[in-house]
This record gives structure tokens, sequence and C-alpha cells, in this order.
């Protein structure tokens, strides 16, 4: 009888707190004189991965049933892993987790070639089978017998396993291209790492994701959570505010719009928005606050909604369209309902004129105005 141990560093040094888990699969004594002991005598004997790994695989061929199967297909995951074979790491991890279910090393071995191999399916139910050992390690206090350092060593790596798998969440989200897989991933990492920094800025990456897949009605909350959040992007306050209006909830359209005017007014201005771009989100901030005081139906909501409108002249003009119909409309209607002995007529003409030559909900009412102000 003689014996081998030829593991890893890691192993070794990891075996005790392991060993206490299951199956040793590190250290046997192996009789070199039967058939599968010669062959790991072999394999052990071989300094090279390529001259271990026949005589390896051979023996966990032909002695399915040999005491020694987990020694040698945890050499051969080892050996696979020199070579950065990951189908095999994986494939070998998979026999080996039957007879060690609880084995931290192998539990990540299998988890870091499924990233590689970037076979994300199969990732998730693996990163959840190894938190809770990974975490069990972590949390058991220092056995009786076990040496200072090798305990140590074994807490260290486990706390790095659990820090590695929270990483490997977030990059196989990184790493999806359709939408629905990428908010399923999203869903996973808040679940299990609510803390996590990745989750920042979540919010917008599934207004996003639910605007890919059409899905209008999550991407408008999770757009209004984004805004709770922070979020100060132009392009979603004004489709907040635009939908708020829409639904009779003028207070709240004025309030996503005058956070645009906010933004947009800062110094220094919101970053990767040009001087064009930031005069159209102003024009639209005001046209929505503008209406906003329009429908206050008063002398004051008529004059304060005119003074907003009209600074959105310019680039809804230039821009023409059904935005453009509604602010010659609303516009319209300020200058009829503020006129004074006639003062406002010419204005009031000229933009209903222009709501009655654009097409929009208020084509026939702007003729109608026309009509009884004789334009």
């Amino acid at each position: 009888m003689q014996r081998l141990a030829y593991a890893t560093l890691i192993a070794c040094l990891s075996a005790g707190l392991l060993l206490a888990q299951g199956v040793d699969i590190r250290t046997v004594d192996i009789n070199s004189e039967t058939p599968d002991g010669a062959l790991l005598t072999e394999a052990g004997m071989a300094e090279d991965p390529a001259a271990k790994i026949p005589p390896l695989e051979k023996m966990v061929a032909e002695h399915p049933d040999s005491p020694y199967r987990g020694f040698a297909l945890f050499q051969l995951q080892q050996a696979y892993l020199k070579q950065q074979n990951n189908e095999k790491v994986v494939e070998i991890g998979k026999k080996l987790l039957e007879i060690a279910p609880n084995d931290l090393e192998v539990h990540h071995n299998v988890n870091q070639a499924l990233v590689q191999l970037a076979r994300w399916d199969e990732l998730y139910p693996e990163l959840t089978a190894t938190r809770p050992i990974a975490e069990k390690v972590v949390a058991a206090p220092k056995p009786a017998d076990e040496e200072e350092d090798a305990w140590k060593y074994q807490v260290e790596y486990a706390t790095g396993v659990t820090q590695w798998l929270e990483w490997a969440t977030n990059t196989a989200l990184s790493q999806q291209t359709d939408p629905q897989a990428q908010i399923t991933w999203m869903e996973r990492l808040e679940k299990d790492y609510p803390e996590s920094q990745y989750v920042q800025g979540f919010e917008m990456k599934r207004v996003m994701a639910y605007q890919q897949l059409g899905d209008q009605a999550n991407a408008m909350v999770w757009a209004k959570k984004a805004v709770d959040a922070g979020e100060r992007n132009p392009a979603l306050l004004y489709q907040l505010a635009e939908e708020a209006y829409g639904k009779e909830d003028r207070e709240q359209a004025k309030k996503y719009a005058e956070q645009m005017l906010e933004a947009l007014e800062a110094d220094p201005p919101p970053a990767g928005l040009s001087p064009e771009e930031i005069a159209k989100w102003t024009a639209y901030a005001n046209f929505v606050i503008g209406r906003v005081w329009v429908s206050q139906n008063n002398a004051n909501g008529y004059r304060t909604g005119r003074s907003h409108l009209l600074k959105s002249v310019d680039v809804l003009k230039a821009e023409g369209g059904p935005r453009y119909h509604l602010l010659a409309y609303f516009l319209g209607v300020c200058y009829v309902q503020l006129d004074i002995q006639g003062d406002n007529i010419k204005q009031a003409t000229f933009w209903m004129k222009e709501a009655a030559r654009t097409d929009g909900p208020f084509k026939a009412q702007a003729a109608d105005a026309l009509k009884k102000i004789g334009g």
C-alpha cells in the first residue's frame, strides 16, 4: 500500500472543512497493486495534465464502482482546469457533485467554467446551490481539531466565493441581449443581493428592456421608479409628463416638466446633450407646463400658460406635427380669453389659423373659433 497525495495546494488547504461535509475526494490510501489503483498510481506519477488524463479517464470508465472514483474524478477536474477545458470541467464536476454534493471547490470550479462557456441557463441553478454552502463555511466557528492557518484559509476562500457569486450573477446579466432575459437576471440579482452595488440604476435598465418588449405599461411603472430614484433624463421625464397629462393628473404632469427644466438649466448642463437637444427638451417642458396652466381656465392660468407656450414656439414650429398643432390651438385660446377690446384678436386669429390648417384633435374647434372672431 502506498499513499498518494498529489492534490492541488488549494485542495489540501481546504480539505479539513470540506471533508467534514461529505466524502473524501482529495486524499485516499491507494493500493497500487489493484487495477484501479495502478491507474491512479500512473496518473499520480505524471507531471503534465495531458499525461494524467488518460489513465484517470480509463480508471473512471473501467472501474465505475471503485472506492477511488471520487478521488479520480477530482484529479480529472483539476487536470482539465489546468488545460482550461471548461466543457470537461463542467462534465466531470457534475459527476463529482453526485458523490460530494456539498463540496465548495467543485461547485466553484463548475460555476467558473459555466461563465467561461456562457451557459447562462445552467449557471443560475448552480449559483444558488453554491451560495448556502459557501455561507455555511464562512459562518462556521473554528473546529477544535483544525489548524488555525488552514481554518483561516477555508474562511477566506469561502468569502471569496460568495463575492464571486454576486459578481457572476451580474456578469450573466451584462451578457444578455434578449430584453426578457435581462429582466429575469435583474430580478435574480435584486432578490439574491438586494444591497449589491450592481443593482444601482436598474430602474432605467428595466425601462429600456420593457420598451424593447413593447410593454409600455411596465416601462412607465419603472420610469416613475427611476425618477423617484433620482433619474433626470429629459426624454423620460417628458414621457411621464405627457402620460400624466393624458390621465388628467395635471399637477403631476407639471411636476415632471418642472424637473425637466431644473435638470436642463443646471450648471453645468446635462452631460451628453447638445445645445440643440437642450433647446428641444426645454421647449417640450414649457409646452407641458403651459398647457397645464391653460387648463385652469382662469385669467392667471391663460396668462402664465401663454408665457410658457411662447417659449416653445421656435422649436415646435420648426418641428411641425401634432405638438405644433396643440401649441397653436392653446395659444389661440389664450389670446382669445385674454382679449380686451380687440387688442389680442390679431394674435388669436393667427394661432387659430395655424391650428385649423394643421392636423390634430382641435382642427374643427379652431375653425369654429375663427368664424366667431371673424378670422
